[in-house]
């Protein structure tokens, strides 16, 4: 089979950005089954392709229609004629687009459309009522217009969590929706070889009881603004509150400032960015990872603490398919001031030996449920059960 994923995102791990985990992870275990896999990514303009293939590949020529309608005519600015072609030459037999609002993939969409090339949509979490919250109003004309049409004509709609399922029915898609969570992200079995890090560059935690969010700093979706007040409120004695990850829209400066509002800046560290074995030095002095999202679809942060045998302190929403709650291997939220500061209560009240022994029962929940493995498999199946019933319309019409 030819699998071609498409995504804004760099195909690799060079930022802290889920959807390019997953679909770095996701195409490569597809490979690795043997399957012929293609990756056209906009944001380094790139094309990656994995597994064998010696098939031909010769460019299909594209014909514009002169009497489109006025829909048609909108959505034209955001034809991309190279990448179209290129994705046709690759004679997929599905496309897997990755994230929604992209004009971009609305038009493409339609041409494979036209070409009867089945596709299939990732939502990666971008229906939840918060996530819609930014530019409402933008997102729901971008809905009403053009996205509804698109998703309701891929061949399936693939969802993260049950609940996300939930949430494309209230949308309207009546597509079949195939529930398949993400896995692990890559260098989870890095050991720390350096555990001291953080205490190198940051001497006054050492000895403190270290509360450590890692992944994109984006105070809204990840709760990091409810995390500061009730980290301000919860008044531990010896504790720290460690933030780690890149700046998203601002959140850095708004989170520093709420911080030193709260009187709390001398506790609050902001760290940059780190992968790999430098990831893993730095979860390895935390003595709970906290993830208080709003909203996920899967969280790759929460998974790859959990993979590290840390205890977590997490939103329902961030708990992948409810498995750590399920391992009794998390502190459950809700994504409120008052719960989260309870939880950070519990979370020091617990110690370190029952903390340590949650850990570990989370790196049995992650490593049990959530291979890449067997996810690459049950998508590759739903992709199997979309192309055939479009093979046989297809021979049918040459008939």
């Amino acid at each position: 089979m030819r699998i071609v994923h498409v995504t804004n995102e760099p195909f690799g791990l060079q930022m802290a950005s889920g959807v390019q985990h997953v679909v770095y992870c996701l195409a490569r275990a597809q490979a690795e089954t043997g399957e012929s896999v293609t990756v056209f990514t906009r944001d380094d303009e790139a094309v990656h392709v994995l597994g064998t293939d010696d098939l031909p590949t010769p460019r299909r020529q594209l014909t514009c229609r002169r009497d489109r309608s006025l829909r048609e005519r909108v959505l034209f600015r955001y034809f991309e004629r190279r990448l179209t072609e290129d994705v046709l030459a690759s004679i997929p037999d599905i496309v897997h687009f990755h994230s929604i609002h992209i004009p971009e993939n609305v038009v493409l969409a339609a041409c494979l459309r036209r070409a009867g090339v089945p596709y299939c949509v990732t939502v990666h979490g971008a229906l939840f009522s918060s996530a819609l919250y930014r530019r409402r109003m933008k997102k729901a004309v971008f809905n009403l217009l053009f996205e509804r049409n698109y998703l309701n004509n891929a061949h399936f709609i693939h969802a993260l969590n049950v609940q996300e399922e939930e949430v494309l029915l209230q949308h309207g898609i009546n597509r079949p929706v195939v529930v398949v969570p993400n896995g692990l992200p890559p260098a989870t079995d890095v050991r720390a070889s350096r555990p001291d890090t953080l205490y190198a560059s940051h001497p006054r935690l050492r000895g403190r009881h270290i509360f450590m969010f890692i992944g994109r700093m984006d105070a809204w979706q990840k709760g990091l603004d409810l995390l500061i007040e009730a980290f301000a409120r919860a008044r531990l004695r010896d504790a720290a509150l460690v933030l780690v990850g890149p700046d998203y829209a601002g959140s850095r400066h708004t989170l520093a400032t709420l911080a030193d509002r709260l009187g709390i800046s001398s506790d609050v560290v902001f760290i940059e960015p780190v992968f790999g074995e430098d990831r893993a030095n730095m979860l390895a002095a935390a003595d709970v990872f906290v993830h208080p999202s709003r909203w996920e679809g899967v969280s790759l942060s929460v998974l790859a603490a959990a993979a590290a045998g840390k205890p977590c302190l997490i939103t329902r929403e961030a708990d992948p398919l409810g498995g750590l709650e399920q391992g009794q291997a998390a502190i459950i939220v809700k994504p409120s001031v008052s719960s989260i500061t309870e939880g950070l209560k519990r979370a020091t009240e617990l110690g370190r030996p029952a903390l340590r022994d949650m850990g570990g029962r989370a790196r049995r929940v992650a490593e049990g449920s959530f291979t890449w493995n067997s996810i690459a498999v049950r998508l590759i199946e739903a992709y199997q059960s979309a192309v055939l019933p479009a093979r046989r319309e297809d021979v049918g019409h040459q008939g």
